[in-house]
């Protein structure tokens, strides 16, 4: 938990709303009784992967009218060939809204900028623009590619200004990554809003949550950054916790550390069935909190398990229209 996120100094580019405005946007003062709202992240399958399931998974989350889906992007899936490949079954099977996963990692500036054209092209109508990982012992992407998600909004505005008559108003959904238990790579926390500023001030219109394991993280996260002059909206981003092993995996690929609590409670299952159990209600509970405190809405990872995210989403009373 960020203990220390309240004496966070207020950015210099914060504008100048009175005290009472500045908590407006805090998720505790948001307006209730509005839908909550709802989105699923989907990851391209592998080569040969099963279509009949495939489409399951899309008609099930499809069920639940979610206001997006964000398509990943991996090697496994020959990167954004097959982000486009999914984008374009997602769209012509259903009216689901799909945005796709950009990464700095997934080529040159040049072939980007190809990609942009494409993914729109295939209904696109929305970017999660991302730095994305680099390769252990990389400090900088190679020549060529763009160094930071910054670069990448830019880029995608650039094109976006050509492709207007193509788009609905001129406009693409513009997204970004935020990180509530901060970036593994920031040096403190206040760099981590300045990025987010930065981000916010190219044109990105909502933020994502990396992983978090604390309520406390996220909403304290908010608060500090309202006050700092974010405007945009931090959607929570929640991955079910189906075992220790999963927990431990996903806290390794976001640099964060498993808080203890929640490696004891996992442990002391007894069997996998056991774990499974412990671990969704963690996961609901936190969905919970969040809900509870005001957020207007979810973003769920759903590793393309069905079962699971209707679990997830079931526990926490969100069912199918």
């Amino acid at each position: 938990m960020r203990g220390n996120l309240a004496p966070t100094r207020l950015s210099a580019s914060a504008p100048l709303d009175s005290p009472e405005e500045a908590f407006q946007s805090t998720p505790s003062q948001r307006r209730r009784g509005t839908r909550t709202a709802l989105s699923f992240e989907l990851i391209p399958p592998r080569h040969g992967a099963d279509t009949a399931l495939l489409d399951e998974l899309i008609a099930g989350l499809a069920a639940y009218n979610p206001d997006y889906v964000a398509v990943t992007s991996s090697m496994r899936s020959d990167w954004l060939e097959g982000t486009s490949a999914l984008i374009e079954r997602v769209a012509s099977t259903t009216d689901l809204r799909p945005i796709a996963h950009l990464a700095c990692t997934a080529g040159t500036k040049a072939e980007l900028e190809g990609w942009i054209r494409e993914l729109i092209d295939v209904g696109v109508r929305g970017f999660l623009a991302l730095r994305g990982d680099l390769q252990p012992g990389q400090t900088a992407l190679p020549e060529g590619y763009l160094q930071h998600a910054t670069d990448l909004l830019n880029l995608i505005n650039e094109v976006q200004e050509e492709q207007a008559f193509h788009l609905a108003a001129g406009k693409l959904a513009l997204s970004v990554a935020c990180y509530p238990s901060g970036h593994a790579e920031s040096k403190n926390f206040d760099e981590d809003l300045d990025v987010l500023l930065a981000k916010q001030r190219l044109g990105a219109d909502f933020a994502i949550t990396q992983l978090f394991f604390d309520a406390a993280d996220y909403l304290e996260f908010v608060d500090v950054a309202r006050l700092a002059g974010v405007r945009i909206p931090l959607i929570p981003g929640i991955m079910p916790m189906t075992s220790l092993k999963r927990v431990q995996r996903m806290g390794e690929l976001s640099g964060l550390e498993v808080p203890k609590t929640v490696v004891e409670k996992l442990s002391a299952a007894g069997t996998p069935e056991e774990e499974y159990e412990v671990g969704m209600e963690l996961s609901a509970e936190l969905a919970r909190t969040i809900l509870r405190a005001g957020t207007g809405g979810l973003h769920v990872y759903t590793h393309n398990n069905l079962a699971v995210t209707r679990d997830l989403l079931g526990r926490i009373g969100i069912q199918q229209p």
